[in-house]
């Protein structure tokens, strides 16, 4: 079924371009965490109970020793900022060359912080100067953005960067439907302009983990909804996160 730039049930190909394009575009108006966490027909607090609820969940599982962090889709480097305590060394990687600029700029004066542009299927480690191995990987809100044909790249990065012992917390926006939404060039009026997204279902994602994460093992599938109206929730998508660690 298709109306209006909504495809129901159909396997839709997003054009990575436009994706890119509309990520600095928003870049380059906000900084804020509403730049990255969306959201602006919620209350004028939404992204930051996002936000506080995530970082919750997300010390809960990884606890607070310092580690080496990869964050893969970093935005704003709002993790940075979050797991600042936490600390030994952290690497983010987004495609939106503007938003790496505004986050190395936010952060110069840390020097065990930096922060790359680089589309996460095409992560080039070696030539980019990342470490071998890192204690904590974190993806949130990238796969939405990964047509299927290319996750399998995605998570094959993951499993080079981590080690036996790693975190791995991944979140994304899923399909509360029977079947996956694509919104291929949909006009958003929240958003006001065209947008692109694949929110796969639940199901879908636990397959994939299946086929190419079997040498992690999942701590908590978060199966209670991330979001609730006051967070983000929407009536057909919400989030979700998994928490795993490399056996």
């Amino acid at each position: 079924m298709e109306a209006n730039g909504r495809f129901y049930g159909k396997n839709v190909c997003v054009d990575s371009d436009s994706i890119k394009e509309f990520w600095n575009n928003n870049a380059k108006k906000d900084s804020s965490l509403k730049s990255v966490l969306l959201g602006k027909d919620f209350g004028a607090n939404s992204a930051d109970l996002h936000n506080q609820k995530e970082t919750k969940i997300l010390l809960d599982f990884i606890g607070n020793d310092k580690k080496d962090i990869l964050d893969i889709g970093c935005g704003i480097g709002r993790w940075a900022y979050n797991l600042l305590p936490i600390i030994q060394s952290y690497h983010g990687i987004d495609f939106s060359d503007e938003f790496v600029k505004n986050a190395n700029n936010s952060f110069a004066e840390h020097e065990n912080i930096q922060f790359f542009c680089s589309p996460a299927t095409k992560i080039e480690y070696k030539k980019m100067g990342l470490l071998e191995k890192y204690d904590l990987v974190i993806s949130t809100g990238v796969t939405m953005y990964i047509n299927d044909d290319e996750l399998e790249k995605f998570y094959s990065t993951i499993n080079e960067l981590t080690a036996n012992g790693s975190f791995l917390y991944l979140q994304d926006t899923t399909s509360l439907l029977e079947t996956r939404l694509t919104l291929k060039d949909f006009f958003s009026k929240e958003l006001e302009t065209k947008y692109n997204a694949i929110y796969r279902t639940s199901d879908e994602y636990e397959k994939c983990f299946d086929k190419y994460l079997s040498d992690f093992e999942l701590m908590d599938n978060g199966t209670d909804l991330l979001l609730d109206k006051e967070s983000g929730a929407r009536e057909e998508t919400n989030a979700r996160y998994w928490c795993f660690r490399k056996k």
